[in-house]
């Protein structure tokens, strides 16, 4: 055989091999997502573990109560993944924003046990139980799914600027709060997955859209 006809053959043999190849490596999209606020040492470099992976940020634990009156703790949510927000009742402005694209991310997951919704009140003194029920009415708030939490004004605040990163304080001499307008996905290791702007319907879309990609993750890591 010559050596063209040599070479003929073993491309033609090959050909079936690198198109296995490369379907098995491009046939599916592999999407995953990014995760957030990698630690840092007391020198600004990145924290890393024995296997030279990123150490990552975790929500720390809580437990506040619910607008039913019982307690909801952080492990209560990591079935699979919850989406976080800091709202309050009598919020004039982007709350009720907020709250609605929050209905948006119920509907879409309403038959799916894995994902739960937080909203945590940066004015607990005022937003009881009671109140927080009311408010959770107006939206239609399914509380298996969808949880308003109250408690201690320290441990929430805390929990926002120091496990989520988020600004949250009172307005002096008026009855408003800053607090911020950003909806967060974390995940069951407690680690925050997306932010996404919960005023922008768009943004809540991709928000939708992520979720989907986290559980499938989960899905095909079992």
């Amino acid at each position: 055989m010559s050596t063209k006809k040599a070479l003929i053959l073993g491309i033609l043999l090959l050909v079936p091999l690198l198109i296995f190849i490369f379907i098995g490596t491009f046939g599916e999209h592999h999407f995953t997502l990014k995760t957030y606020f990698p630690k840092v040492d007391d020198t600004g470099e990145v924290v890393r573990n024995a296997s030279g992976d990123t150490v990552f940020h975790k929500v720390p634990d809580f437990t506040l109560t619910s607008q039913q009156g019982k307690p909801v703790a952080q492990n209560d949510l990591l079935e699979g993944v919850y989406v976080a927000n800091f709202f309050f009742a009598t919020c004039p402005s982007i709350c009720k924003d907020m709250s609605s694209q929050m209905v948006r991310v119920q509907e879409a997951f309403q038959n799916n046990s894995s994902v739960k919704l937080v909203s945590f009140s940066v004015n607990p003194e005022h937003d009881t139980p009671q109140v927080l029920q009311e408010y959770a009415e107006r939206y239609n708030a399914d509380p298996k799914m969808w949880y308003f939490l109250t408690g201690e004004r320290s441990k929430i605040y805390d929990l926002a600027i120091k496990g989520f990163y988020l600004p949250v304080q009172a307005v002096p001499g008026e009855e408003d709060f800053i607090h911020s307008e950003k909806f967060m996905l974390v995940d069951k290791y407690k680690r925050v997955r997306g932010i996404y702007d919960g005023t922008d319907p768009d943004d809540v879309d991709r928000l939708i859209l992520e979720i989907n990609v986290l559980l499938d993750e989960y899905s095909k890591s079992k």
